[in-house]
């Protein structure tokens, strides 16, 4: 049996998200409306997460994020040691395909993306560290889905968009995924494993950009540099 979570730690960093840069403040009326919380319960989380420094208060009743959460921020870029042994590869590869990169691992709610470089373009597309990606719809959660058992595929999935058997099969026989615009209509994406010792698919190594760029020629010069670079990755 799994071990259960700490609903209010969960329901703390819920409400942390619900800073956003079109809205930097949040009071417990705010906290209330999105979480069907009484005010005063509202109001609770929000000192506390001001005690600790996650949130600080500027003017009466309303919060921002506060010092403690840019400060672990910060510790959280200089501190991952995957992160920081990734990083130049990426840069490097975003630089040889003139498209960004990412890598991925599969947390618990699907793939998520531990280090990203964008591309060089004028016209580029960009991903935050920490997304979690669509598992069915994606390059990235594709690969994984292929080399699962069909037991493990169903439960990630439970009713999802599914992508096929013969897709998987086809995913795992060729060692890569590609994405043109499941996801996101005007995104393409192509996806090698990164393996580990046992031969498992440990992480992803994707690069991704406007779909009109992602076609089979660019797929064909795109794939060989992928999967050297996986290769040189070793956990």
């Amino acid at each position: 049996m799994s071990t259960p979570l700490n609903g209010s730690v969960l329901k703390a960093f819920s409400i942390l998200r619900l800073i956003t840069p079109e809205r930097p403040e949040i009071s417990a009326s705010t906290v209330a409306s999105e979480f069907g919380m009484n005010t005063a319960t509202a109001h609770r989380f929000l000192l506390t997460l001001e005690e600790s420094g996650a949130l600080v208060s500027y003017r009466r009743g309303y919060f921002s994020l506060g010092a403690g959460i840019q400060e672990l921020g910060r510790l959280a870029e200089i501190t991952n040691p995957l992160a920081i042994k990734l990083q130049p590869i990426v840069s490097d590869l975003a630089r040889k395909l003139h498209e960004s990169v990412m890598v991925c691992r599969l947390g618990r709610k699907g793939p998520t993306c531990i280090a990203v470089a964008p591309s060089d373009r004028p016209l580029t597309v960009n991903i935050n560290v920490g997304t979690v990606l669509p598992i069915g719809v994606t390059a990235q959660g594709r690969l994984w889905l292929a080399n699962m058992s069909e037991e493990d595929v169903k439960d990630w999935l439970e009713g999802a968009a599914e992508p096929t058997a013969p897709e998987l099969e086809q995913i795992k026989a060729q060692d890569y995924a590609r994405n043109s615009g499941e996801n996101e209509p005007d995104i393409g994406a192509l996806a090698v494993p990164v393996r580990g010792r046992n031969g498992e698919v440990a992480l992803t190594l994707s690069t991704f950009g406007m779909l009109s760029r992602f076609d089979d020629e660019m797929v064909e010069n795109a794939l060989p540099i992928l999967k050297a670079a996986a290769a040189q990755i070793h956990l």
